[in-house]
């Protein structure tokens, strides 16, 4: 039989070291408006913060998609005895629309379709400027054609399919004969073209655009079909022929490219010589 002595020290031991002495008290309302109060200051300010790295991240990997674009079509010109992509946009002069030299496949240039013809050998007569560079594999994933900072018109889902079923025709050369985009597809880049176009000068007069003049001509510019094309505000990205690649500031642009349902550039007006004022040789 326990003594009384020991039957309180062990009561006291029980009630300092078991579970009587855990509290039981939660947070007051008040103290939980504090915590979400500073929760959402926090958040306001870390929010422009995370919007201006996330802004430039996507302009370093626009950057790195120009350039890459670049070194293809420096590929595709040692290929083909210097000569650059061709854009069929700037051979059809009476309706030249500057707009187009971001087309990268287009129906338009397809004959009708013959049975004694391959489906791939058809479907390639749709590439056009630098989806050349697609067709003949310089480029294997279209993802380097689009801007992950583009958020208008002509984003990379709105094609993803379309690239998808192309590459399958032409790489396996195999391919269900319906499968035809049946749209133009466009980037996010503005192709230069594969020559000096002047909308003053005789058409006839035109010259290629060479590899040689370096630094001296633009090969390639965020993309400025219509507003909604702009990767980001304020100006565009632009590589030299030299593969370097420039931010060239511009908030008129936004304000004088034609908006969505309206008509594209066309090849006269102000916004024609913008563009001639950035691809021209310098």
């Amino acid at each position: 039989m326990l003594s009384r002595t020991h039957r309180l020290l062990t009561r006291v031991d029980r009630d300092h070291f078991g579970p009587s002495r855990v509290s039981n008290r939660g947070y007051s309302l008040i103290e939980l408006l504090v915590v979400m109060s500073v929760v959402v200051i926090l958040t306001g300010l870390l929010l422009p913060t995370l919007a201006s790295v996330r802004d430039a991240a996507n302009r370093v990997i626009s950057k790195s998609n120009q350039r890459n674009i670049g070194q293809a079509i420096s590929l595709y010109a040692d290929s083909s005895n210097g000569n650059l992509p061709e854009s069929n946009a700037l051979d059809d002069v009476e309706n030249l629309d500057l707009g187009e030299l971001m087309r990268a496949w287009t129906p338009d240039q397809l004959s009708n379709y013959s049975p004694n013809r391959k489906h791939a050998r058809w479907l390639s007569s749709g590439f056009d400027g630098i989806g050349r560079l697609f067709q003949y594999q310089f480029i294997d994933e279209p993802s380097v054609f689009y801007s992950p900072g583009h958020t208008g018109a002509h984003r990379l889902d709105e094609y993803r399919e379309n690239w998808n079923d192309l590459n399958q025709v032409m790489t396996m050369r195999v391919g269900n004969e319906d499968i035809n985009p049946r749209r133009t597809i466009y980037t996010n880049y503005h192709y230069a073209g594969h020559k000096y176009w002047d909308p003053e000068q005789d058409p006839d007069k035109w010259r290629p655009r060479s590899f040689m003049d370096g630094y001296k001509s633009i090969l390639l510019a965020d993309g400025m079909r219509r507003s909604s094309d702009l990767n980001f505000d304020g100006g565009v990205n632009v590589l030299h022929m030299d593969l370097s690649v420039e931010w060239l500031e511009d908030w008129k642009l936004s304000r004088v490219l034609p908006a969505d349902g309206q008509d594209t550039i066309g090849s006269g007006g102000e916004v024609t010589q913008i563009l001639w004022d950035i691809f021209k040789k310098r």
